[in-house]
């Protein structure tokens, strides 16, 4: 067809100047798997250690089964794992515009958990009112923190792969 068309003599180059690449529909699922890892773990690990040091830890954890907590962890890692391969089929780690996306999806990730803290909940406690009130109350403020936690995340993971070009260049 291209050989029609420089027959015929239209200039194909400016129409494949403008064919840009499609965006990437596919995330690396180890870099996400890396990245759900580190962000759950950073996200319960800093607050627990918060808790830890004025000594409220083990109040807070008394009432919490193994299995509870468990299932809540791999609940909010799975739920990251998946948040994060589609901001990263989004965006790319290499300029700051990756950021507004993090807050786009760290909201969806909290509004997410939230969801699955009030089925818990739910099925614990079994008053459909606090349930609906929770749930009424909790969803913009789990945007919100949600929004906040994606963008520093966001942030933190520009600079860690930046740090490491550095270093993989040096």
């Amino acid at each position: 067809m291209a050989e029609d068309d420089a027959a015929a003599g239209v200039d194909t180059a400016d129409a494949d100047a403008d064919e840009s690449p499609p965006p990437d529909t596919t995330a690396d699922p180890v870099l996400a798997w890396t990245l759900a890892s580190f962000h759950t773990t950073t996200f319960l690990v800093a607050p627990l250690l918060l808790l830890y040091a004025v000594d409220a830890l083990g109040s807070l954890l008394q009432g919490v089964h193994t299995a509870t907590g468990l299932g809540l962890y791999l609940a909010l890692w799975g739920l990251t794992f998946w948040t994060n391969r589609r901001w990263l089929a989004r965006t790319r780690l290499d300029d700051w515009s990756a950021v507004l996306p993090g807050v786009t999806w760290g909201g969806v990730t909290g509004v997410g958990f939230l969801l699955v803290l009030v089925g818990v909940v739910g099925v614990t406690v079994g008053e459909p009112v606090l349930v609906a009130a929770l749930a009424l109350v909790g969803t913009p403020i789990a945007a919100l923190v949600g929004g906040l936690v994606g963008a520093g995340f966001a942030v933190l993971d520009l600079l860690i792969v930046a740090a490491g070009r550095r270093l993989g260049t040096a």
